[in-house]
């Protein structure tokens, strides 16, 4: 079988090319945003909390594996299904040992071995804009927790925290 396989068909989407699981992701990091809002810490804190938990959930909601394009329940469920599975060893038939023929022996079987069809490539469109998921990985990961700490330090130097560090150094102007 060489023929490439046709990518998954998904549900089709409910709001504005949202479906309910990115509704319910996105609602869940709303409402912790909002519950992070109203703890009584430092309000830089709190910025950079909010932007984390809010940056984490857009990522969860409509980010996806590069290679298979699995969302990440889906693919946290498969690692818990690998690490889970029974395990057992098995060991040769024949006491005999065959060499193996070498790679470069191995010849393809016809024509189309040599030329494969190209994959085909699937977009998810709303009207006439095209949506691309984000790719899962430790990017994505980066950027959130960057994104986090530039919030943090806006809000710092917004508070007087440039004031705060030309005194630390001695200074009172630049």
């Amino acid at each position: 079988m060489t023929k490439p396989v046709p990518p998954r068909i998904e549900s089709p989407k409910s709001f504005i090319a949202l479906g309910a699981r990115e509704l319910i992701i996105l609602g869940v990091a709303l409402a912790v945003a909002i519950m992070i809002v109203i703890l009584k810490i430092g309000f830089v804190m709190r910025v950079g909390l909010v932007v984390l938990v809010v940056g984490l959930g857009l990522s969860v909601a409509f980010g996806r594996d590069r290679q298979t394009g699995r969302t990440i329940e889906q693919y946290l469920v498969n690692l818990l299904r690998y690490q889970t599975r029974a395990r057992f060893r098995q060991r040769g038939a024949a006491p005999t040992h065959q060499p193996r023929r070498a790679m470069h022996a191995l010849q393809p079987e016809s024509e189309e071995a040599d030329h494969p069809e190209p994959a085909p490539t699937r977009r998810n469109t709303v009207g006439r804009t095209y949506v691309r998921p984000l790719p899962l990985g430790p990017g994505l990961l980066l950027s959130v927790l960057s994104f986090s700490f530039l919030a943090m330090l806006l809000a710092w130097i917004w508070l007087g925290g440039l004031s705060e560090f030309q005194l630390w150094l001695g200074r009172t102007r630049f």
